[in-house]
């Protein structure tokens, strides 16, 4: 699509100018006419989607939730498209959201459909959020395609916020844990060394370790920042991603929570992008790209792949999972093959979505709670062993000083 820059009249002589987007002239011609407008000069404009990507910078969740909660309200209240954007232009006080909306409200008016404006800023708006715009405005549900996205955002959000919640603690467990060892071993244990060397004392072999260790105490760290950069350098690369993904899913408990939380994200996406009227293969598409993980993307396009040529969902499924190593839950694919079956699959697929909604949750819990305990008996076990490889030299020295 190329821009055009235009003059036009309207039936009172009218004059009127400006630029839009069109397949071709005849195309614009075509788009003028339906707002009341004849053609009279045109040529070609240059493409400035990209400065305008680069000036507005892009929305957080927060502020695309908000945007679509508000549109979607509207539009179910009768209210035109474009009265909604310009009036939430007015309205709003957020520089960003403010940029972002008049441009959108911009190019709208001037012939852009709504996804194609939204597609102007795709570091606001994903592919995800476009399709469904795109398919609720070409079946006449643009309201309820917003109001199916704000429900994935708010899905999304909440998510988010519960692991926040329940990591919190552990995280401020194995901080504090990682800062008591440093003090003692970077500052506390080297004050003994020398009085132990004046006292003379034949020192236990867990005091040598301690000590020794003290002497390096930055290399845990050096070692991590090592491993930390080999695995961003893998991950750097489609095929390192695609072994880092498969390798996180074999993970003992996290492995669980994290096929859980991109098996939920597929299931909500591909039941939304049905609903929206997004044909079968393209909702596969899109749903493969948003469960965040390579190796289960890999998997749903193979998939997509066997649906292609005429497979079933539920079968093209089970055969992806055979030849990607990716096994699909059997619940998945039963529940899908019942959807194909019923006419229903989005409506199925919502009764995975809830299995899922309860279990996401319940999974982060349990490997937090797990943690918990873990950090506190490791916390205990390392500063108890060095305050105790300390005090033995000391109680040696005692126990001699007793006996003379």
């Amino acid at each position: 699509m190329a821009n055009y820059s235009y003059l036009a009249r309207d039936d009172a002589g009218k004059l009127a100018k400006g630029v839009m987007s069109a397949e071709s002239e005849l195309d614009l011609a075509n788009r003028l006419r339906t707002m009341g407008f004849f053609l009279t000069q045109v040529k070609s404009a240059p493409n400035t989607s990209k400065k305008n990507e680069a000036k507005g910078g892009h929305l957080n969740q927060v502020e695309v939730l908000n945007f679509t909660n508000q549109i979607s309200i509207s539009l179910e209240a009768g209210v035109p498209l474009l009265t909604v954007l310009k009036d939430l232009g007015m309205n709003t006080q957020q520089k960003k959201l403010k940029y972002v909306v008049e441009d959108i409200a911009h190019r709208v008016e001037s012939g852009c459909t709504f996804k194609e404006a939204l597609a102007m800023h795709p570091r606001s708006f994903n592919k995800l959020f476009i399709s469904i715009i795109g398919a609720g405005e070409s079946t006449g549900k643009l309201s309820f395609a917003l109001n199916d996205l704000a429900k994935l955002i708010e899905w999304q959000l909440d998510l988010e916020a519960k692991v926040k919640e329940a990591s919190i603690y552990p995280i401020i467990l194995f901080c504090a844990m990682i800062g008591v060892v440093t003090v003692l071993m970077a500052v506390v244990i080297p004050k003994f060394e020398p009085m132990f060397k004046d006292l003379n004392v034949e020192l236990p072999l867990a005091t040598k370790i301690v000590m020794g260790a003290s002497k390096i105490w930055w290399a845990p760290f050096l070692v991590i920042g090592i491993v930390a950069g080999i695995w961003i350098s893998i991950g750097m690369t489609p095929k390192g991603r695609y072994k880092l993904d498969k390798f996180k899913l074999t993970l003992p408990v996290v492995g669980d929570l994290l096929t859980k939380i991109s098996l939920s994200r597929f299931c909500h996406t591909f039941a939304l992008a049905l609903r929206s009227g997004v044909n079968v293969f393209n909702a596969l598409g899109i749903a493969a790209e948003v469960t965040g993980n390579n190796f289960i993307e890999a998997s749903v396009s193979k998939a997509r792949d066997y649906v292609n040529v005429g497979e079933k969902i539920s079968t093209s499924m089970e055969l992806s999972g055979k030849d990607s190593g990716c096994k699909f839950p059997d619940i998945v694919i039963r529940m899908i093959n019942v959807g194909e079956q019923s006419g229903s699959l989005a409506d199925t697929l919502d009764k995975v979505n809830q299995f899922y909604d309860k279990e996401v949750p319940s999974t982060v819990k349990k490997l937090f709670s797990l943690m918990e305990p873990v950090m506190i008996l490791m916390m205990g076990l390392v500063v108890g062993g060095i305050a105790m490889s300390v005090f033995l030299p000391l109680t040696k020295l005692i126990s001699a000083v007793g006996g003379d």
